[in-house]
């Protein structure tokens, strides 16, 4: 995330839905990262202020993203392409502007590439940073797992995390529901801070999540489990070790091999994509004065909650994929998208997924909020509407706001001839 956040700005960018954070009220501390959405607490994003009523998506986005935001958007109806188009700048070129320092101690995606710069718009093929869409993901590798009899949702975590205070009544479930009370790991310099695991973690390579477990030892539940919802970053960090444990791979490596490589998402990855990279978005945001760039966020410190890159095509690939049975059994796809008992008025949350209506039509959806991005992943499974919006906007609005713009849109597009065989 932005350096010039504070932590609970942070982490309120990762932990919660529709992350159109006002940035003018976050600026002076420095502090680290929140998925999507996904950081802490309801929503403080800016709804979008409207101006001329939109009657096209192209006056949508540019009524919300002025200024050459990065945006790429695309539609889908019955499995096949309706719309698709870039907007604005993924790349605003040289010179570069940051504000305050790298608190995340990673080198830029732009030098650690050697990318070449320039006033570039994205495209259909343009990775952006996924943010808490990512949870999506996570989730289905753990229902994965499930299918193949290696751990249940109904498992404690304390099977896994046997040092974790009251780690025996936490579910795997409550992790996937969000309802396990473990407080927010995405949090640096306040209450409660896991500046020492983030140190720790650096230190070890990038690789060892026990920081994060042990750090979790000093910390009480804000509930006792399975009474509350609470979105957290933390239950989705360990649920992505937990996979990793059990599989006996990373849980990049699983996404791959069990999810990306048979769905063909060849674009989607857990961080950056393989080098050489050239089309991929760079994180801005707005400092109250001018556009600057994002120092952007530990992809790997986020394994789990909000570390996937990806692209509207790849997305859309998976969307298919957990319309029916395939990788998925029928049981797992059941599982999905159950709610959880604790409906908010956005929705109700299931396994990586918020499961609500728009209009009277069922609406599943998920968004996120990481450094310089905001994404959403919207499905409306009984029309075969997908709709998936990836900018590298921080403080604009959250795409979550202009779904509700978009869809009627959508519902009168002529029907695309389906791809599905």
């Amino acid at each position: 995330m932005s350096s010039n956040l504070t932590p609970s700005a942070i982490e309120a960018a990762m932990r919660f839905p529709f992350a159109a954070i006002i940035l003018a009220s976050c600026i002076s501390v420095l502090s680290a990262c929140g998925g999507s959405g996904a950081i802490v607490g309801p929503p403080v994003m800016a709804t979008p202020k409207p101006t001329l009523p939109p009657t096209s998506i192209d006056d949508i986005v540019q009524n919300n993203y002025p200024g050459g935001w990065g945006v790429e958007l695309a539609i889908y109806k019955n499995g096949a392409l309706a719309y698709e188009k870039g907007y604005g700048l993924r790349d605003r070129g040289l010179p570069d502007t940051f504000v305050n320092q790298n608190i995340w101690g990673i080198e830029q995606p732009d030098k650690l590439f050697n990318m070449p710069r320039g006033q570039f718009k994205p495209d259909a093929a343009t990775a952006f940073d996924l943010a808490s869409v990512s949870k999506e993901f996570t989730a289905g590798a753990i229902l994965l797992l499930q299918q193949d009899g290696k751990l249940s949702v109904n498992d404690p975590l304390s099977k896994y995390f046997p040092g974790i205070p009251d780690a025996t009544q936490i579910t795997l479930l409550d992790l996937l529901n969000h309802t396990s009370g473990l407080v927010e790991y995405n949090n640096f310099g306040s209450y409660p801070d896991f500046s020492a695991a983030y140190a720790q973690f650096m230190a070890d390579g990038q690789t060892n999540y026990q920081p994060i477990a042990t750090a979790l030892q000093s910390f009480p539940l804000l509930f006792t489990p399975g009474t509350q919802y609470n979105y957290s970053n933390t239950d989705y960090v360990l649920l992505g070790t937990i996979v990793a444990h059990v599989s006996g791979e990373p849980l990049g490596t699983f996404l791959r091999q069990r999810i990306f490589g048979p769905l063909g998402m060849t674009q989607t990855n857990q961080g950056y994509p393989t080098p050489p990279v050239t089309d991929l978005a760079l994180g801005y945001a707005f400092d109250g004065v001018s556009v600057v760039r994002t120092w952007q966020w530990n992809l790997q410190w986020l394994a789990g909650p909000g570390g996937l890159t990806s692209t509207v095509g790849d997305i859309e690939k998976w969307d298919e994929a957990v319309r029916a049975p395939g990788i998925f059994t029928q049981a797992s796809l059941t599982q999905m998208f159950t709610p959880c008992a604790f409906p908010q008025s956005y929705g109700t949350y299931a396994d990586g997924w918020f499961i609500s209506t728009l209009g009277g039509h069922p609406y599943v959806w998920h968004d996120g909020a990481i450094g310089g991005f905001v994404t959403m992943n919207a499905t409306f499974p009984a029309d075969d509407i997908d709709i998936i919006v990836l900018v590298n906007d921080f403080t604009g609005t959250d795409p979550y706001f202009i779904i509700p713009q978009l869809f009627p849109i959508a519902l009168t597009m002529n029907n695309a001839p389906s791809r599905r065989h």
